[in-house]
C-alpha cells in the first residue's frame, strides 16, 4: 500500500515538473514572439521614417529646382547678351522646371526629353514608347518622380558613359493575364558605354542615390544592370496602382 502511494506521489511530482517545464517553455516562446514583433515593428518604423525623410528631401529638392530656375530666368537671363550663353541658360531653366503634365503627357514629355538630350550631347538617343501607353494611374507627383529618374539616367549617360548611343524603352509588362490592372510598366534607360565596375551602393554618386529614392517613392522595382565595358541599364518595373486623387496638387506653384 505504501509502495502504491509512493508511486502515485512520484507520478504527481513528475507531472508537476513537466507542467512547470511546459509553462516555462510557453513563457519563453511568448517572450520570444513579443521580442520579434517589437523588433519588426521598430524596423518598419525606421523604414517608414527613412522613406518619409527621402520623400521630404526630394520634395525640397524640387522646390529648390523651381526657385533656381525662376531666378536664372527672371534675374540672370535678362543680363546676358551672348546668344550661346543665353541659349544654355534657357536649356538649364527648362531642365530644372518640372514638365507641365496638364499640357503634355508623361509619354510625350519622355520622348521630348530624349530629343533634347540628343541635341545637347550629340549622343543618339533612340526611344521606343508604346503609342497607347497610359501613365494616368500615377499621380502627378509620381509622374514627376518617374520623369526625373529618366532625366537623371540620361544625365549620367552624358557625363560618364563615353558612348555614342543611348536608348529609352517604355512598354507594358504583362503578367500573363488579360486584366489590364494586372499589367506593370517597364522602363529601361540604357547605353553602350563603359558601364560600371561595381554596383555597390556605398560607391554610388548622388545621381544614382536620387534614382533609388525616387523609385522607392513610386513603389517601383529598380535594377542597375551592368558589366564593365558593356554599358549600363537602369531598369524599373512600375506596378499598376489606383491613382491617389489626394496627390493631384499642382507642381507649379
Amino acid at each position: 500500500m505504501h509502495a502504491v502511494s509512493a508511486l502515485s506521489n512520484g507520478s504527481i511530482e513528475m507531472y508537476i515538473r513537466l507542467l512547470w517545464l511546459f509553462v516555462l517553455l510557453i513563457t519563453f516562446l511568448m517572450l520570444l514572439l513579443c521580442y520579434l514583433y517589437l523588433s519588426m515593428k521598430k524596423t518598419r518604423e525606421r523604414e517608414y521614417m527613412s522613406f518619409k525623410f527621402s520623400s521630404l528631401a526630394i520634395e525640397g529638392l524640387e522646390i529648390e529646382r523651381r526657385r533656381v530656375s525662376r531666378e536664372l530666368h527672371d534675374v540672370v537671363l535678362p543680363l546676358v547678351r551672348d546668344t550661346e550663353v543665353s541659349n544654355l541658360l534657357r536649356s538649364i531653366c527648362a531642365d530644372l522646371m518640372p514638365p507641365d503634365f496638364t499640357r503634355l503627357s508623361l509619354r510625350d514629355s519622355l520622348a521630348q526629353l530624349c530629343v533634347k538630350f540628343s541635341q545637347r550631347t550629340g549622343i543618339d538617343c533612340l526611344f521606343s514608347i508604346e503609342d497607347d501607353l497610359d501613365f494616368a494611374f500615377l499621380s502627378v507627383r509620381n509622374q514627376l518622380h518617374l520623369y526625373r529618374v529618366v532625366q537623371e539616367s540620361l544625365t549620367n549617360i552624358g557625363k560618364h558613359s563615353k558612348t555614342s548611343r543611348a536608348s529609352l524603352v517604355a512598354r507594358r509588362l504583362s503578367r500573363g493575364v488579360s486584366n489590364p490592372a494586372a499589367e506593370n510598366i517597364l522602363i529601361c534607360v540604357s547605353d553602350e558605354g563603359t558601364g560600371i565596375k561595381n554596383a555597390d551602393k556605398s560607391d554610388e554618386g548622388l545621381g544614382m542615390k536620387s534614382i533609388r529614392q525616387r523609385a522607392a517613392i513610386i513603389g517601383a522595382k529598380l535594377d542597375f544592370i551592368s558589366e564593365s565595358g558593356n554599358g549600363l541599364m537602369v531598369r524599373l518595373v512600375i506596378p499598376f496602382t489606383r491613382n491617389d486623387a489626394a496627390d493631384q496638387e499642382t507642381l507649379y506653384e
